[in-house]
């Protein structure tokens, strides 16, 4: 590595000098979108990021001036230096093959973001985006309610998966970061996307682990109706979950005849008869003006979303009234933050630099670091948020996918329970056919976001229950709520009163459409995320209609958005003193992962047509049948060799045929291309497929279905992806682990999700300082609870 000596910095000036992460410096070494995406995320709160661009970067090569999204706010330089590794943070990279970077600085944190991860049967694999989607089963739950089991799994636009799952990565990494600057111990971080996608499938490992039943994309949805529907102007999707939104929206649309039937009385009933549902509500839509019926529903409290393209996200209302879009300096519109934050912290800076445009700028040298004595050796091979407590007042799934992220890192999260007001998570009957009661403890959705954490049964609405609260508050450093807008206010926790108990607090709020804006109070479930960010509308096979992307995005894009901001806050916390207050809007938290279609519509005025399995530059990139019953295999090329390998596997010939001579060209005529690879997939076993092609450094892995993940996958279970902690009432069944391993701290989980209430007295005596008598008053007079079962760690 070639010798730099040091000259003056010049780096994007931060919005406010020392504030946000300007403390932190990170070095990318340049390769695929999920690493520019993280560190694209430290650069635009101020971190110094450096880009090293080596000859292995793929994001300059993406169409549509994709880089320019994803390098804004960082530097460029052309070759890695012991002078840059010497004076970095953190380290990021995509590469399976690279050297131990801590050997020249030793408080260094080592990010290595590959598709299966470092370790494991897979790790050797080749894969890109597709592959990571159809290897982690999301794709194959995709699109959900599909009906023609012929058509392949879907692939969500752009490298959707790799960008959410490279914003846990970023938060892990930046945890760790915060770790070793107290510490002065460094950690290298082994992370596999696939398994973190495969984390955010939503209820398909809790139908294979709980109900011994497989998730699949084909039938019916289990809510009818939830569907996308076209209207005069555009497109609109519709979900009811709820029996008194059903007949709200009857009346909404004047009570007509048919809506009265008996096949369409309850909910069973509609899930049964759909397809004729369907029709009737297909055939009322085609009238109206989305527009007017998007507000009106909203107005009866219906779940009624537009599906935007990227040109009505431009012109949308609510996201100029809450500011969502930027400008870099050179002028290019861009898509904001997934998250607001009351610090003027986020700031696009500085344009995307040109390859190698800031080569002899050096390196800023450290103006000094902790002091690493006994306390700070203390802190050595712990989890890097041990020490934060977490006071967690959220349910369902997008602020429980958050607090989780953040008890994974080790924090201590304690989550409040109502018992009158259960998590929807409780509810829902994912239970084992031969659980004991009570019902709400053995719900496998419940455990699949909540392992790692503590619960207190409590009655928010008890009048004596703010002073447990304003307790646990006291000695917080978060508290993180996903009720709708307004309920922490109504309940007397909102950010005021918060922050009144406690300065130091960071508050991360989260919601359909943000705290503020027209949309504010509007309802919204999980799939209004993908719908209204403009996910959605170029989600889908060529030719066909916009579809959703089987899993519900939204949510955890929210958590993990909500996840990051909580931890980049904390870190701030520490160096400026400054307690943030965070409000994430569920729609900016998707809207901002989809540049790639953003810059697209920018270049070319137009918005991303819809490709199925398709790549806009690369060919052969699909989801290709095999040998057996609904049996895929996800193969791509993403440069000329993988070609010429892909030939001698499949069909010399195929490299002598001119209309396949470059790249251009197989794009072209992708139609013939598939065709003659389909020809070859479909006699053949889609694990034998992978091994032929794998073994002359082809991308492509099987299009797996949830339950061969989850029933004893050899990659994921070497991995520690499938843990098996107990819980008292449904035994050893399987969960997801933590998609993360860490080099020099602890790994997996550390407990199963908590009985209702099973840390009540623990809590209330050991942290919060109640005398066991006034626990047992406050018991007695219903303001905390005790579980109904008896309880174990």
């Amino acid at each position: 590595m070639a010798e730099e000596a040091p000259l003056p910095s010049r780096r994007p000036t931060p919005a406010v000098p020392e504030a946000g992460l300007s403390h932190v410096r990170v070095l990318e070494l340049a390769g695929g979108v999920g690493i520019a995406w993280a560190a694209k995320l430290f650069a635009d709160l101020g971190a110094d990021v450096i880009r090293v661009e080596d000859g292995n970067d793929a994001v300059r090569s993406r169409p549509h001036d994709v880089h320019r999204w994803l390098n804004s706010n960082k530097r460029s330089v052309w070759s890695l230096s012991n002078e840059l590794i010497g004076g970095a943070d953190m380290v990021i990279h995509d590469r399976r093959d690279l050297p131990d970077l801590r050997q020249q600085n030793s408080q260094l944190v080592v990010l290595a973001f590959t598709h299966f991860g470092l370790t494991g049967p897979y790790a050797h694999y080749d894969a890109a985006e597709i592959n990571v989607i159809h290897a982690s089963s999301w794709g194959n739950l995709s699109p959900g309610g599909a009906t023609d089991p012929d058509l392949p799994p879907l692939k969500a636009p752009g490298h959707h998966a790799n960008i959410n799952v490279a914003s846990v990565a970023a938060i892990v990494a930046l945890a760790a970061t915060e770790r070793a600057a107290v510490s002065g111990q460094g950690e290298h971080i082994d992370f596999a996307a696939v398994a973190a996608a495969a984390k955010m499938t939503e209820v398909a490992p809790a139908t294979v682990s709980f109900l011994g039943v497989e998730a699949s994309r084909l039938g019916t949805r289990t809510v009818v109706p939830w569907r996308i529907f076209q209207c005069t102007d555009g497109l609109l999707q519709l979900i009811c979950p709820e029996q008194s939104q059903w007949e709200a929206f009857v009346e909404l649309m004047g009570s007509p005849e048919w809506a009265s039937l008996e096949v369409f009385a309850t909910g069973p009933d509609r899930t049964q008869n759909a397809d004729v549902l369907n029709m009737y509500l297909a055939e009322w839509f085609a009238d109206q003006q989305a527009d007017e019926i998007y507000h009106a529903s909203q107005a009866a409290r219906i779940a009624v979303t537009p599906v935007n393209t990227m040109a009505q996200l431009e012109t949308n209302e609510h996201f100029a009234e809450r500011g969502f879009f930027a400008t870099t300096p050179d002028g290019l519109k861009l898509p904001g933050p997934g998250f607001q934050i009351d610090q003027p912290w986020w700031h696009l800076a500085a344009e995307a630099p040109d390859a190698g445009a800031h080569d002899g700028e050096g390196w800023r040298h450290r103006t000094g670091g902790a002091d690493h004595g006994e306390a700070a050796a203390a802190t050595r091979g712990r989890r890097p948020l041990e020490g934060v407590r977490v006071c967690d007042f959220t349910w369902i799934w997008a602020g429980p996918f958050c607090t989780q992220i953040l008890a994974h890192l080790g924090a201590d999260v304690i989550k409040l329970e109502s018992p009158d007001h259960l998590c929807m998570f409780r509810r829902l009957p994912l239970n084992p056919p031969d659980s004991p009661p009570p019902a709400h403890d053995t719900s496998g959705l419940f455990q699949l976001y909540n392992s790692d954490k503590r619960s207190v049964g409590i009655d928010l609405s008890h009048p004596d229950a703010a002073e447990v609260v304003a307790r646990l508050v006291a000695i917080s450093d978060v508290a993180v709520d996903n009720f709708g807008v307004g309920v922490m206010d109504r309940l007397g926790f909102g950010a005021e009163q918060l922050r009144a108990i406690n300065p130091d607090i960071v508050i991360a709020s989260l919601s359909g459409y943000g705290s503020t804006g027209p949309c504010a109070e509007y309802a919204a479930y999980g799939p209004a995320g993908g719908a209204f960010a403009g996910l959605y509308a170029s989600n889908g096979y060529e030719d066909g209609s916009a579809l959703e992307t089987g899993v519900a995005v939204g949510d955890p894009c929210t958590g993990i958005t909500a996840a990051w901001a909580v931890v980049a806050s904390l870190s701030a916390r520490r160096h400026s003193g400054i307690a943030a207050t965070i409000d994430v809007a569920m729609t900016e938290a998707v809207a901002a992962t989809v540049g790639e279609g953003w810059m697209q519509y920018v270049t070319d005025g137009r918005s991303p047509a819809r490709i199925g399995n398709h790549d806009p530059i690369w060919s052969p990139h699909n989801c290709y049948p095999a040998q057996g019953d609904d049996e895929w295999v996800a193969i791509a090329c993403t440069d000329e060799r993988m070609w010429q390998s892909l030939c001698t596997v499949v069909d010399p010939g195929l490299a002598t045929r001119p209309e396949f001579a470059g790249a251009a060209d197989r794009k072209r005529h992708e139609t013939e291309l598939d065709a003659a690879i389909s020809a070859w997939t479909q006699t053949r076993d889609r694990w034998q497929i992978t091994d032929e092609l794998q073994a002359v450094g082809v991308t492509a892995f099987p299009s797996l279905a949830a339950h061969e993940l989850w029933t004893g996958d050899p990659h994921f279970e070497a991995r520690g992806m499938l843990e098996r902690p107990h819980h008292p009432l449904t035994g050893d069944r399987v969960v997801p682990g933590v998609p993360w391993r860490l080099r020099d701290g602890p790994n997996g989980l550390r407990r199963p999700a908590p009985l209702l209430g099973q840390h009540t007295v623990e809590v209330m005596t050991d942290v919060l300082g109640y005398a066991p008598d006034a626990v047992g008053d406050l018991i007695t007079r219903g303001v905390v609870q005790e579980p109904a079962t008896a309880h174990t760690d």
